[in-house]
């Protein structure tokens, strides 16, 4: 990816970069915002569950509260405890008995299950077989014993849960029927009968029984076992279900479903709601395809709008940028458009001025080139005219000791020396023992041209001898030495050239020391304001050149904490301390 965006022209480059800052902050705010709708919708969903889970058990509370109310009217009735208790042992009323209980207690009863629409059935089942039935109240054992829950011998007070009703054979059977049943009893006979207050769950919790695509409701148990209503999942799922806490996601068969749950204590069970995620999320991968597809041809459109309106802006870029690939070629004389305004054409002007400076640059190094050749020319030529003052020494120098003249032979054998050393051609350092031979032979010659003896003393350490130093270094040190302190003070003088060497500190010191008429303050501070450059040297006081060339040639060879460190008083002489670097492994 990154060597294809290298290939890529700059044009392009700059499109695509420009899109990319512009349309990923959009698209990651678009994105949020299908995020918190997605959320949002969830929420609504959440909160739509729990309403309805809240509303059914209201339901459920006002419903249970009907029927223990139902159940206590009947269980505080005399007439029909007393009826019950004649019936168990074995008195049937007579047919005037029979008939006004009916009209007033029976009657009575009646109107409780006639007077609220969400009773079904209340029902009294008498412990007696053969008695005489008063229908819609008043069974006997035997009916009771058709219906499914009355086969386990229920508890008193206990829910039976979604059975069929088929108190009456051949009768349409009633489905979804739910009953609170309580045993009746009486102190001295015990069981009396059974008493059954029925509604019908598909109007309680219409919910269990409604086909919905979009979830499905049930009523389970603590250990999450199924009591009313369909579940589509294995036994299992649904007690796995039963744990989920209420109003969290859940992946159920590879789908998401929302599990509320609520507790309907009344009836001792879990009112289970599982609600369908899918189509919120199948409607936000919808909208987040249909969002990237916009993005998709948004970043596309963008990429070659911007990549055109870039190319006619970097037009004079590329220009120039041909131009300096042609001159890059080879072709000398490329030139650059320079015309029109803005941040490109001032490129191209200083592209075409730095050709321009190239072309002139190549002109300047082939004049140095020629002018380096006519040097060398010259330089071989003086080598010529150098051979020829040897050969010229050497004549009158043999002259000389033919003549038993012999210190004119060694005068000018010294003076072939220095000559020599002076005018070769090579090299800018030499070795200190090589810089020291030429200034005894300075010194021998100086000593010819005086009255009086200019003596050089040497205290040099031998590991000092093959350190490399500037070529003609330490003669013109000595020469003032020689010029502003011996010949001032017109006397036999010791110039002294001693040697120090830090090894710590990686560098060593050649100490010139003279017995000449010395220096003031002033013109002390003068010439080492004069070696530093902070004032230009003069030529007339005969030393603060010489010793400039000398501390600028060592620091451009090996560093600003190198050079020349002056001290003198007047009548005491001058000292010249000379700072290089030291080489362990030199020579």
């Amino acid at each position: 990816m990154k060597n294809w965006f290298v290939r890529l022209k700059l044009s392009r480059q700059l499109a695509l970069v420009s899109c990319l800052f512009l349309l990923i902050p959009m698209l990651l705010l678009w994105y949020t915002i299908l995020r918190e709708q997605h959320s949002s919708a969830i929420l609504s969903r959440v909160r739509e569950a729990q309403g309805r889970c809240a509303q059914a058990q209201t339901q459920v509370q006002r419903v249970a509260e009907l029927c223990n109310m139902s159940t206590q009217v009947y269980l505080n009735t005399p007439a029909l405890i007393e009826h019950l208790s004649l019936l168990k042992q074995g008195q049937e009323p007579e047919a005037a008995q029979l008939l006004a209980f009916y009209r007033t207690t029976i009657a009575s009863l009646e109107k409780i299950t006639l007077s609220n629409p969400d009773l079904y059935q209340i029902r009294v089942y008498a412990e007696a077989e053969d008695i005489s039935e008063m229908v819609p109240i008043l069974y006997s054992r035997q009916r009771m014993e058709s219906l499914p829950w009355a086969a386990g011998t229920p508890d008193s007070g206990s829910w039976q849960m979604d059975f069929d009703d088929r108190l009456f054979a051949g009768s349409p059977v009633t489905p979804h029927v739910m009953s609170l049943v309580t045993v009746i009893t009486a102190p001295a006979q015990g069981r009396l009968g059974m008493l059954e207050v029925a509604v019908r769950m598909d109007q309680v919790l219409p919910e269990l029984f409604e086909a919905d695509a979009g979830g499905w409701t049930v009523l389970v148990d603590g250990d999450g076992a199924l009591l009313a209503g369909e579940a589509p999942v294995s036994g299992a799922e649904l007690a796995e279900l039963s744990c989920v806490e209420d109003g969290a996601q859940y992946t159920l068969s590879g789908e998401k479903v929302l599990v509320t749950r609520i507790p309907l204590r009344e009836l001792d069970c879990f009112y289970l709601q599982v609600t369908s995620l899918s189509g919120i999320y199948h409607t936000f991968r919808l909208q987040f395809v249909y969002l990237l597809a916009v993005f998709l041809t948004a970043f596309g459109g963008m990429i070659w709008a911007v990549s055109v309106l870039t190319r006619r802006i970097l037009r004079g870029f590329y220009g120039t940028f041909d131009g300096l690939r042609a001159f890059a070629e080879g072709d000398v004389n490329a030139r650059v458009e320079t015309g029109g305004q803005g941040e490109v054409a001032d490129f191209a002007r200083e592209a075409g001025g730095l050709l321009d400076q190239i072309r002139q640059l190549m002109r300047d190094n082939l004049e140095r080139e020629t002018q380096v050749q006519r040097s060398e020319l010259r330089a071989l030529q003086n080598q010529i005219n150098a051979h020829f003052i040897y050969n010229v020494l050497e004549a009158i120098k043999m002259m000389a000791e033919i003549d038993e003249e012999y210190e004119i032979a060694d005068a000018v054998t010294t003076l072939g020396k220095l000559l020599r050393y002076s005018m070769k051609l090579e090299g800018g350092s030499v070795l200190l023992e090589q810089e020291l031979e030429y200034v005894r032979n300075y010194v021998t010659l100086m000593n010819l041209r005086y009255d009086y003896e200019i003596r050089l003393e040497l205290d040099i350490p031998p590991e000092l001898t093959d350190q490399e130093i500037p070529k003609i270094s330490l003669q013109p040190i000595v020469e003032n030495a020689v010029v502003h302190g011996a010949a001032m003070v017109a006397a036999d003088s010791v110039i002294t050239l001693s040697g120090e060497v830090d090894q710590e500190g990686g560098r060593f010191t050649i100490r010139i020391a003279d017995q000449g008429a010395g220096m003031d303050e002033g013109v002390l501070e003068r010439l080492r304001r004069q070696i530093s450059g902070e004032e230009p040297a003069r030529s007339s006081s005969g030393n603060g050149i010489g010793l400039k060339n000398v501390h600028d040639r060592i620091r451009m060879s090996f560093g600003e904490e190198y050079g020349l460190h002056i001290s003198s008083r007047p009548e005491r002489g001058t000292t010249v301390l000379v700072t290089l670097p030291y080489h362990r492994e030199s020579g």
